[in-house]
Order: C-alpha cells, then sequence, then structure tokens
C-alpha cells in the first residue's frame, strides 16, 4: 500500500486516500479499523479498475421529476420523484450512456448465478434511476452494479517474524510506517490499522481481486421501465390510502431480515415506544439526499429506499417517512459509517477522474 505518487494516473488513488486516511488516526478504535478496511479497500478497488472503459460525466447527481401515471399522463398531485446517481458514465468505444451504482456487501459475489446477482436482476434501483432519467430527457442504455464485497480477513497478532523485520526496517507490506503508527505499534501484539490497511490491500490487489471487486451491465427495456412507472403510481396511491384510514400494518417476515433486528423491533413488540425520548424526529426523511424540495420534511418525495421499505412493511415505512423517526444501534452505525466512509472515497475518486479526463490528462 504505497504511498508515493508516480503519475498523474494514481491522482484518483490519492483523492480517495486523503477522504479517508484521516479516520484512521481518530480516538474510535471502532471506528479506526472501519478506515482501515475502507483504505485497504481502495487501493484494490482502483488497482482493479483503473482502466475501465468508462468516461465520468457526473458524480453524485440528484434528480428529480414529476410523477406521472403512464396510462393517462395525469400527474401526482401528492407526490414527486427523486434519486441520487453515484455516477454518470458513457462507454469510450460506443458512446452509450451508463450509470454507475455504487454498492457495498458481506455476500458471494464471485459466482454470477449467486443470489446476490439474481435479486438484483429485479432489483428496482435501476428502473429508478433509469426512469428518472428519461423524465429528464436523457436516455440511459445501461447501468452498472459496481459492487465491492466486505473484507473476510481482521487485524491479525503479529508473528516474533513479523515484529522483528517491523522494528529492522520500518515496514510492513511494502507499507513504510508512519510516526503515528509507530506509536500505535506494539511488538508482538495485533496490526495497527494502517498495517491491517496493507495487508488488506495486497490481498484485494494481488490475491483475491475478483473476491473482493464485480461489476455486471444490467439493460432495461422501455416496456420494463414503464412497468416500473405504474407499480411507482399504484404505490403511491397506496400510501394515500394508507394515510386516509391512518393503516400501517405490520409485517412480521420483516422483523429480521438478513439475520438484523429491525430498528423499530421494539417498539414493534411492546418494549419501547415511539414517543419515548429513545426516538427523536428528523428534519428530513431521507438522509441519502440532500433537501430537494420547500414543502417540508420529504415526506411528498418517493424515492427508491422509501419504495422498498414500503414494501417491506408499512410500519416501518410509517415510522421512518411518515414519522421520520430515528434511532440507530451501534451495528447499524457501524454499518452506516463504513458505507459513508468508502463512498466519500469513491466519490473522490470519480470526481478526480472526471476532472481529468476533462483536462485530456486521462
Amino acid at each position: 500500500m504505497g504511498q508515493e505518487i508516480a503519475s498523474v494516473a494514481e491522482f484518483p488513488l490519492a483523492a480517495a486516500r486523503e477522504a479517508i486516511t484521516p479516520a484512521m488516526y481518530g480516538a474510535n478504535p471502532g471506528q479506526r479499523l472501519i478506515a482501515a478496511k475502507c483504505l485497504g479497500l481502495i487501493e484494490g478497488y482502483d488497482h482493479r479498475w483503473r482502466h475501465a472503459p468508462y468516461r465520468i460525466l457526473e458524480v453524485e447527481c440528484v434528480l428529480t421529476s414529476e410523477l406521472y401515471n403512464p396510462q393517462t399522463t395525469r400527474k401526482s398531485r401528492s407526490f414527486i420523484l427523486a434519486g441520487k446517481l453515484d455516477v454518470r458514465a458513457e462507454e469510450k468505444a460506443t458512446g452509450a450512456r451508463i450509470l454507475f451504482d455504487h454498492k457495498t456487501s458481506s455476500q458471494e459475489i464471485t459466482d454470477p448465478n449467486a443470489p446476490y446477482w439474481r435479486q438484483l436482476v429485479i432489483e428496482g434501483q435501476v428502473n429508478h434511476y433509469m426512469s428518472l432519467e428519461w423524465l429528464n430527457g436523457n436516455k440511459v442504455d445501461a447501468a452498472v452494479w459496481d459492487v465491492v464485497r466486505k473484507p473476510g480477513i481482521s487485524p491479525r497478532i503479529l508473528s516474533k517474524a513479523d515484529t522483528q523485520e517491523v522494528l529492522a526496517t520500518g515496514q510492513y507490506m511494502d507499507y513504510v510506517l508512519t510516526e503515528e503508527d509507530q506509536e500505535l505499534f506494539a511488538p508482538e501484539s495485533r496490526e495497527t490499522p494502517a498495517m491491517y490497511a496493507a495487508r488488506l490491500a495486497r490481498d484485494s490487489i494481488a490475491e483475491r481481486p475478483e473476491w473482493y471487486f464485480q461489476r455486471r451491465q444490467v439493460p432495461r427495456l422501455d416496456s420494463e421501465l414503464r412497468d416500473y412507472m405504474l407499480e411507482v403510481w399504484g404505490h403511491g396511491q397506496d400510501i394515500l390510502a394508507a394515510r386516509q384510514n391512518h393503516r400501517w400494518p405490520r409485517n412480521s417476515g420483516a422483523c429480521m431480515l438478513y439475520g438484523t433486528p429491525c430498528k423499530y423491533l421494539n417498539v414493534c413488540s411492546g418494549y419501547d415506544t415511539i414517543d419515548s425520548l429513545n426516538w427523536s424526529p428528523q428534519p428530513w426523511v431521507h438522509p441519502e439526499l440532500p433537501v430537494v424540495d420547500d414543502q417540508g420534511r420529504g415526506t411528498n418525495i418517493l424515492t427508491n429506499s422509501r419504495i422498498r421499505t414500503f414494501q417491506t412493511c408499512r410500519r416501518k415505512h410509517y415510522y421512518s417517512y411518515e414519522l421520520g423517526m430515528e434511532k440507530l444501534d451501534q451495528e447499524e452505525r457501524d454499518a452506516l459509517y463504513f458505507g459513508n466512509l468508502f463512498h466519500a472515497g469513491l466519490e473522490q475518486y470519480f470526481l478526480t477522474t472526471k476532472q481529468l479526463e476533462e483536462k485530456g490528462q486521462l
């Protein structure tokens, strides 16, 4: 995990490092480890995809649109659509317009027939983004799922040989320890966050790049997008009916999705109440979006995340998007911290790539 910049081609990686590295030396040990994971992964990500055949057009683009019924062209008086696109790009060879969506996962992604990919075949997020583009006058040819697998390795206890080598050379896995690293390093102890990041970088670059990084292009027919918009219109009508009747039924099958309890489980099961001091209403109910309207807290906005929540459990939708009540447990905080930090690194990576391409330097 070298830190020297050898050429202009490494500027995007350097920008990503700058977004991630400060968190490596924070006060919270758990966050330092998460930052180390992100730093090691971004090294592998750059090595795997630096020469991908795409030109970056725009990064972190927020789109909004009126919501229409495709059958009648009637415009909704209650909802608008919104979404945040990770990357707009085009294929260098063909000029085809592509949307990139970054994802992190703990699931198997190497096998193209793995359940993870089968689920993404019917994932509505691509439909949502491509529909938004179309409604804004931009026809998109395909989307790309850009998936990063979370590490399966953890910081390890150093052997005596490793310890002697670090003490003698000041290096570990080709990484030159800084003064901060040396202050954290204790002989015959576990790897420091930076040392762990170096080993993870080596694993994701030289040993198992396919295990960590996969991309799949996802085409969508016009008819599929039209069907999706009909579904979204229907969901909007269902939300209005639920509001009118104040009926937000629970779905017990969603209480333990992916083996993790829903954050509202204590409320639904009677161990807490939504108006207790454990919960607070948020001024904006879409944490993934900047404020994109001036009509309150965003309860009139349909995003892909909101639609998925409504489909999964209407009571959860009510607490999240109607009331905007929020409380995060530590596991959710860690997952969000990892996702946000790695996403911040990718944002700088692609912004720098775009700037260099516009100058003709890449």
